[in-house]
């Protein structure tokens, strides 16, 4: 993307929005790319998502086209589902309940953790 002049055009919840944005742009000749706010990379790989959400960059003199596309594919329809996802249930609480279930893993994890540590500790040094 040399020589490109990006702009932030559409902001995102989480990756794989962005991902399906910045793809449809490609294949319809338009560069674009997606970056995490804030810390959201290390969340992503740490915790497998992230809270902050993506921007979607394009070239410039692509943003009103790009814009055009992206209004198509996220337009709300009159029960307030996008014009693309009308068989796809609300994606807002299944991000809450991911989340909920990777804390969920951690805190069973340190609880394995915290009853079979000192057990093994016993029978090393007891």
């Amino acid at each position: 993307m040399e020589g490109m002049k990006p702009v932030k055009i559409y902001s995102c919840a989480d990756r794989v929005d962005a991902d399906m944005i910045t793809e449809t742009l490609n294949d319809r000749g338009i560069p674009a790319y997606s970056e995490s706010k804030g810390s959201g990379d290390y969340m992503n790989i740490y915790m497998g998502t992230s809270i902050f959400g993506n921007d979607i960059y394009v070239n410039e003199k692509d943003a009103d086209r790009a814009k055009e596309i992206i209004e198509a594919l996220t337009v709300p329809l009159e029960d307030g589902t996008a014009a693309g996802d009308a068989d796809i249930p609300d994606r807002s609480s299944d991000k809450r309940f991911r989340v909920m279930r990777i804390i969920s893993l951690i805190a069973a994890v340190l609880m394995m953790i915290g009853a079979v540590l000192p057990s093994c500790v016993n029978i090393l040094f007891g």
